[in-house]
């Protein structure tokens, strides 16, 4: 009886010590994924051009002055760059970046924005005050960088200015204050803690965007697109809105479409990007080039289809280090040829099956290379429409790291575990 019982202690101790391992490999594999976006190193001519991007004059053309947040911990790039370009098609909106300094500001992928003013800069009238406040995500929307963020959050909405969030940028209003008693949406995995963090705030699911009051808030990251777009009807007119929502080309988009959406969830259909997520290591590295003049959704695209996916890392750089977008943004990178060893995609020279650059292109593009499972699990987290996307099948190497680095986890985890009987029969021979 006694053996018996030694022996089933021994299975215990001997699974106990394999779940252990393989969950600190899988906690590792999460932790490393989540770390914050940085800045590229910066050149001193790209630091000398940043401090020259402040602008020193307030005339701005447009009817309606528009602000765009740029977070200090890190700023989801398609949350800022694609209401930029939206918002900036439309010579009804002068739009300027702002954020609690000129250092650029860090987007997730790899690079970076020069803002054009400081906070402080709005605050003591050396540029209009914004008629419109765009937060976009940021990487920690509660912690003490951000604090400036949303106390000038706070003190324009409190001026009469409208405030539109893109998708997680919902956490820095909360964090703010200004959404307790208001009824908002945001990224739908997102939405369960912020009903346990910010019960003030009804929290909706099922829509692209949600309007109380003067503030409008929207879900998953591409429907930031559509938010935008209804933004504009209301404050430039449905004429205006429409003219510009064409030429974004946003799918399925038009002012009289169902701002309703399925309520996502989870499921195992993710489970291609919870594994990338999860075992991170040894991805492929994509280099995205920028060029002067490309517009800044096809800017953020690919860099927002690979986060998402968790398949791949990028890197952004350009001829010089600098860019100039469509629409006047000031983008930072790092010098093309100064990484080798990964494949390059140009930024805006992609297009789909159908003709369709932006994430259209960049979702296609993601297909070839890690697989159509992938891909309609990153549509899914963007919220973005798959109705013109064709999705490639494939079998490269890159689609079955994650898949390979898994074996080698359970592999480690049970050589861990057979640690007590191997000490056991060590010491028997004794």
């Amino acid at each position: 009886m006694a053996r018996i019982f030694h022996r089933i202690g021994m299975i215990a101790l001997s699974g106990i010590i394999a779940v252990v391992t393989f969950a600190a490999i899988l906690a590792a594999g999460i932790i490393q994924s989540g770390q914050p976006s940085s800045a590229p190193p910066l050149t001193p001519p790209q630091t000398a051009l940043a401090n020259a991007q402040h602008r020193d004059t307030p005339a701005l053309p447009g009817t309606f002055t528009v602000a765009v947040v740029l977070g200090q911990s890190g700023t989801d790039t398609a949350d800022a760059l694609a209401p930029y370009e939206v918002l900036t098609s439309s010579p009804a909106f002068s739009v300027y970046t702002v954020s609690d300094s000129l250092q650029p500001a860090a987007l997730d992928g790899g690079l970076a924005v020069a803002p054009d003013y400081t906070f402080a800069d709005v605050e003591s009238g050396a540029t209009p005050a914004p008629d419109l406040i765009v937060v976009p995500g940021v990487n920690l929307p509660d912690g003490p960088e951000e604090q400036a963020a949303r106390a000038f959050i706070t003190a324009q909405y409190s001026a009469g200015a409208r405030v539109l969030s893109i998708c997680t940028g919902s956490r820095l209003l909360a964090a703010s204050g200004i959404l307790d008693g208001s009824t908002a949406t945001s990224h739908w995995s997102r939405i369960s803690a912020l009903e346990e963090s910010r019960p003030a705030v009804t929290w909706v699911r099922g829509e692209r965007y949600v309007q109380d009051g003067r503030i409008t808030t929207t879900g998953g990251v591409t429907s930031g697109i559509p938010g935008t777009l209804k933004v504009i009807a209301d404050m430039a007119g449905a004429a205006e809105a429409t003219r510009v929502g064409t030429q974004v080309g946003h799918p399925g988009w038009s002012l009289d479409a169902p701002t309703q959406m399925p309520a996502r969830s989870f499921g195992t259909e993710d489970a291609e990007v919870l594994l990338n997520t999860t075992l991170p290591w040894s991805r492929p590295n994509y280099t995205v080039e920028l060029n002067d003049g490309v517009g800044e959704i096809d800017a953020a695209a690919l860099f927002e289809v690979y986060t998402y996916s968790q398949a791949a890392t990028t890197n952004a750089v350009s001829a010089t280090g600098t860019v100039h977008t469509r629409h006047g943004l000031t983008i930072l990178t790092g010098v093309t040829g100064t990484d080798t060893d990964s494949d390059t995609l140009v930024a805006g020279s992609l297009t789909g099956h159908r003709g369709f650059g932006g994430f259209d292109a960049a979702i296609e593009q993601l297909a070839r290379s890690t697989g159509p499972g992938v891909a309609v699990s990153v549509g899914k987290m963007l919220e973005y429409p798959l109705d013109r996307v064709t999705l490639s099948d494939t079998s490269t190497p890159d689609r079955w790291r994650a898949p390979a680095l898994l074996a080698t986890a359970v592999l480690l985890a049970a050589a861990f575990g057979a640690i007590p009987y191997a000490a056991r029969r060590l010491w028997r021979r004794r």
